[in-house]
Order: structure tokens, then sequence, then C-alpha cells
């Protein structure tokens, strides 16, 4: 337990750090793939480590004891994890759990608002709905049964191909269910602070995703670029109050820089990179595996403390 029960906080640390270039370097579907299940992965595996680094020193407790029939003496005789880090980690346990819960609301009231906002437009799953609103621009309602909006200034001031590349952009978000990416990252997140560079990573992997499924359905690199770009300074145009709150996917958000984006289409497509992979990969199997060791090293400090309950509960 001295060593295993930290290794996935330091690997929570790592892949923070990395996410950023992961999403950057990664063909981008293979990178929010593979950033969402690690970021899923080392949050359940950081908040295990943290609980039992909690339960170590409430087990001491006597009516914990009492209820596990352990010995407190025994137990804090051999219980290497010092009370200190015992009361932060419990701490650190509940502010977080809190936090957690209240972005679970927040998702699953714009769920809720994307759902509702889908009935009052009308229409069938996946259509696009043409709206005369000046303030918006183009983007996809995540839902089960989602729409593409897009107002008729932007589409009239589009060429066809670039109106063919904006559409299959944000039909790309819808059919990927990009959303349930972006969301998942939010809550390990929200698990685990030193997951917060996962986030915008996960948000930019999935709009190089649709950029790249756009890419391939006009058979143009370079349309895709001035679309973006074109949509994009128009998102960007100051006067534009957001009106649309349940939208969560729009060109230009804030965790897809569009300068890089732009880039990224004006270059050919990246190129996997297996090695990249084989590395987080290995970090999540290391999670993992000091995780389980950490359970073991719990269960053998609890046998211990057993085998000594007859000792008195002091």
């Amino acid at each position: 337990m001295h060593v295993a029960i930290y290794l996935p906080l330091l690997v929570a640390a790592v892949l923070g750090w990395l996410a950023p270039s992961l999403a950057r370097l990664l063909p981008p579907a293979t990178a929010a793939r593979l950033l969402t299940v690690a970021g899923a992965v080392t949050a359940a595996a950081t908040s295990f480590v943290l609980a039992v680094l909690a339960f170590t020193l409430v087990a001491e407790l006597a009516p914990v004891a009492r209820l596990g029939s352990w010995s407190r003496s025994g137990l804090d005789a051999s219980n290497p994890v010092p009370d200190v880090a015992s009361v932060v980690a419990g701490a650190a346990v509940c502010v977080l759990a809190m936090v957690t819960a209240r972005v679970a609301f927040q998702r699953v009231r714009a769920a809720l608002a994307a759902r509702a906002l889908c009935t009052r437009l009308g229409g069938g799953p996946g259509e696009l709905m043409v709206v005369d609103d000046p303030a918006v621009d183009v983007f996809a309602v995540p839902s089960l049964r989602g729409r593409i909006v897009a107002s008729r200034l932007l589409l009239s001031s589009l060429p066809a191909d670039e109106r063919r590349a904006v559409l299959a952009h944000e039909t790309a978000h819808l059919r990927q269910h990009h959303h349930r990416y972006r969301i998942l990252a939010e809550l390990a997140a929200a698990t685990n602070p030193l997951l917060r560079r996962l986030v915008p990573a996960v948000e930019y992997a999935t709009e190089r995703w649709a950029d790249e499924v756009a890419a391939r359905a006009v058979g143009d690199r370079a349309v895709v670029a001035r679309a973006l770009a074109r949509t994009g300074l128009r998102s960007a145009a100051p006067g534009r109050p957001e009106l649309w709150a349940a939208a969560a996917l729009r060109a230009g958000d804030v965790g897809s820089p569009l300068v890089r984006r732009v880039e990224a289409l004006l270059e050919p497509a990246p190129r996997h990179r297996p090695l990249l992979v084989a590395v987080v990969v290995a970090m999540l199997v290391l999670t993992v595996g000091a995780s389980v060791e950490a359970q073991r090293d719990t269960e053998r400090l609890f046998e211990n403390a057993t085998s000594s309950a007859g000792h008195p509960l002091r």
C-alpha cells in the first residue's frame, strides 16, 4: 500500500498534462475515444484510492471497529497511511462527490433542455431546421433525437460546397454522439481535478473528428477549412448573444481553437501513432493494477487487525 495506493493519483496528473498533446497528435476519433476511456478509468481508480485512504482512519473509530470486529490498536499499529493523508483524502472525497453531483445535475438539465428544444423545433431525428433568428449560426442539438439548427442568413452566405461541409460536420456530431464523450470527460474532471485539461482536449478532439468526417464527405480538406473559418468568424462576431442554451455542440467552441483546427485541415490527415496509444494503455494498466494491489494490501491490513481483535478495543 505504501506506493501502489498513490500511483493512480500520479497517473491522473500525467494524463491530465498529456491530454492536450494527445488530442493534437492522434487521429481525432482515436483521441476522443482513448482520452474519454482513460479519463473514466483514471477517475474511478483515484476515487477508489482516496476512499481507501480515508477509510483507514475512519475504521479506527470505536463504533466502526466494533461493527467490523477488528482491533483499533492493531489497525493503528499496522496502518501505513499517515493520519494527515487520511483526513485530506476524506475531505477530498466529500468535496469532489458534491462537485460531481452538481456537474451530473447540470448535464441532466441540459439534456432535458435539448430534448425540449428538439420537440419545439419539430422535424425528425437529425433533420436540418432552418431558423431566422439572427443570434443563430449553426449547431447540433445533442439528444437521442437531435436536430441541426442553422440560420437562413448563414446558409445563404455560404457557397454550396462549404454549406455541404458545414452540415456534414454537424451531422457527424449527432451520428457519433460526441456530446457523450464530452459529458464523460466533464464528469471525470469533476471527480478528479487533476484531469481538468481533459475536458478541452476531448472537446477539441470531437470537433476535429467532425472536421475530418466533413472533409471525407466533400472530398476536399481546404473547403472544410474555408467553411470553418467563415462560420467560426461569424460565431465570434460581437453583438450575438447566446439564446440557445441547449446547443452544446457549436463550431468555434471554447474548447476547440479555431486557428488550430483550420491549420490541421490544411495539412494531411493525421496518421496513426500506435506508440502513443500503447503508452496511454500502459498507464491505464498501471492504474488498474495499482488499485487492485491497494485493495489487496487493505484487505491484508484489516485481516491482521481482525486477527488481533481479541485485544480490548481502545
